[in-house]
């Protein structure tokens, strides 16, 4: 593994739109999709509205019910 290679394994995100943009991204690649309410989550923390904290309490709770 090179040094490129592994800077771009390490590589964080700026903006949280782009850590979601990212995660989105890999999602589709595995042939996944987010559904309304997940897209809709996913959103607020690309808006800086959410954390990724608050995110994932919001999905353990919608999803535990």
């Amino acid at each position: 593994m090179t040094v490129s290679q592994t800077d771009e394994i390490l590589w964080e995100p700026d903006e949280p739109a782009e850590a979601v943009a990212g995660a989105i991204a890999l999602l589709r690649v595995d042939g996944l999709e987010l559904d309304e309410f997940g897209a809709a989550v996913m959103q607020r923390v690309a808006d800086g509205e959410i954390d990724e904290e608050e995110a994932i309490s919001i999905f353990l709770a919608q999803y535990r019910k």
